[in-house]
């Protein structure tokens, strides 16, 4: 949407409510922007940008800049979203509570693990993880090659799990269509597959 004059607040409130991120900007050549806008841009939660500049070369050039770190700045936070693919493996004499919940010592094998995440068993959902910690350190998720502490609520060592189990998050199947698209790591892309296969023993589409 094109307009003459100063860059109000109103242009910018205008520019929040853009249903696509990236067109909440505002280019401007040769016109000033109003105090109030300045202070509107500069608490905008929904990420709106100005773009001034008595320079048209300036403006565009700046524009395809925002346009890329935006982009990336997305991607970031829909990875933040997904459910990735992991591996875990409960640790040897790291069991340090037997239920309600579970609590045991584990190693992120592969991908990462957050609280909320459902876990497999020999291609069984089995519970779900409670909380992660470093010792006395909550976490709000752990990385490949970390070791926590995870609280495990739906089972109990020596029935569901013990000791040396291996087991995986299991993904929504939303999340699955969103990571097909997505770059992961070897370790993750392994998982995946694995996941794959197990759901799509009773669903040939699943995840497509």
């Amino acid at each position: 949407m094109a307009s003459i004059g100063q860059v109000s607040r109103r242009d910018i409130r205008n520019t929040e409510a853009a249903s696509n991120p990236l067109h909440r900007v505002i280019m401007a050549f040769s016109t000033d922007i109003l105090p109030d806008a300045i202070t509107e841009v500069e608490s905008s939660e929904a990420g709106a940008k100005h773009i001034g500049s008595d320079i048209i070369s300036r403006i565009l050039e700046e524009h395809e800049e925002w346009i890329e770190q935006r982009t990336h700045e997305l991607e970031e936070a829909s990875r933040e979203q997904v459910v990735y693919p992991a591996r875990i493996l409960l640790l040897p004499d790291h069991t340090f509570r037997v239920s309600k919940p579970a609590v045991v010592g584990v190693r992120v094998v592969a991908g990462r693990i957050h609280v909320g995440q459902y876990l497999l068993k020999e291609e069984r959902r089995i519970g779900r993880i409670k909380s992660i910690r470093s010792g006395e350190n909550s976490m709000r998720e752990a990385m490949q090659g970390d070791e926590v502490a995870v609280a495990i609520e739906g089972v109990t060592v020596g029935r569901q799990i013990d000791e040396g189990d291996s087991l995986l998050v299991d993904v929504p199947e939303s999340h699955a269509k969103k990571l097909r698209k997505m770059e992961l790591t070897a370790a993750e892309q392994d998982v995946f597959d694995e996941l794959l296969a197990i759901h799509r023993k009773d669903d040939h589409f699943w995840g497509r």
